[in-house]
């Protein structure tokens, strides 16, 4: 392996990302095959091309903390399917002289996060003032204060747990995608609302919302900065990091393979919609029940 590459190697003392959101692993297809740069951002597809579960080793990949160039870094066995980050394979490689040979390859670059599709949905309802009972014979009318907060939630299609700062970077736009829309990811709202209802005889009501919500996928795009490879059979060759071939496509399968993704490796982020004057966006409706007759008057 060549100096760059090592040194490049000994700068990435990288972290997996900290459990932030918990994460629901969904059931993954096969999915519809793509096009060499028909995917988001002008991808191209490695599932069911390159060696592996490659939805789990893109999102180890992308998972890593970058380092102070902005690089994530790798390394895939291309005969086995098996994946190394930085730090696996800085180990390994201080363990066996850099003699890594039989099928591994190492790549850098930076993951960003283009938005794949989006769709609306209606969130769970739930109660946002407290319970006020009518033990009476008589309809009886009351003032009631209701309160609610947006909410944000994120997983992804694979094991595992997603830090928090990551999905809000990804769900803001700031981690490469670009979401035009007003959504609780851009900013949190709340309101507090008085109303008058009527509690019927022997009931008790509260007030209810039901967000209205949209759904953004986005599926990790690796971006090659750079990709090396060394078939050499020659130990002191590979122990010395000679005939190393360096590209800056994947696998070297030219320019429509600057940017790969895996189909079946994506992360779904849900967020409250907003109105055009900020507010919440939803139904309230008059949440209303039966109490025991017996505490009742008669």
């Amino acid at each position: 392996m060549s100096l760059e590459v090592k040194s490049i190697l000994k700068k990435s003392a990288l972290v997996a990302a900290s459990t932030g959101l918990a994460v629901t692993g969904l059931a993954v297809g096969a999915g519809t095959a793509q096009a060499d740069g028909d995917g988001p951002s002008g991808a191209s597809n490695v599932r069911g091309v390159d060696a592996g579960n490659t939805d789990a080793w893109m999102d180890k990949l992308c998972s890593q903390k970058p380092d102070g160039q902005g690089l994530v870094h790798g390394s895939l066995n291309v005969d086995t399917g098996q994946f190394r980050d930085a730090n696996q394979y800085l180990a390994d490689a201080n363990r066996l002289g850099y003699n890594q040979g039989g099928g591994w390859e190492y790549f850098s670059g930076t993951c960003t996060y283009p938005q794949s599709s989006t769709w609306s949905t209606k969130g769970t309802m739930v109660r946002t003032s407290v319970w006020i009972g009518n033990r009476g014979t008589r309809d009886d009318q009351e003032t009631f204060v209701s309160n609610y907060s947006t909410t944000t939630s994120a997983k992804k299609s694979v094991g595992g747990s997603l830090d928090f700062s990551l999905a809000k970077s990804i769900f803001t736009g700031s981690a490469g995608g670009n979401f035009s829309y007003e959504w609780g990811w851009q900013k949190t709202s709340s309101f507090e609302r008085r109303s008058q209802k009527t509690i019927p005889p022997c009931t008790q009501v509260s007030t209810s919302w039901q967000p209205y919500q949209r759904v953004v996928r986005v599926n990790p795009v690796f971006n090659v900065r750079t990709y090396y490879w060394n078939k050499s059979t020659d130990p002191n060759n590979l122990k010395q990091g000679k005939n190393w071939n360096t590209r800056d496509t994947w696998r070297d399968r030219g320019a429509r393979w600057k940017k790969v993704y895996s189909y079946g490796y994506y992360i779904d982020g849900t967020a409250d919609k907003l109105l055009p004057n900020g507010q919440p966006d939803g139904r309230e409706d008059k949440w209303q029940e039966n109490l025991d007759p017996k505490s009742c008057a008669r």
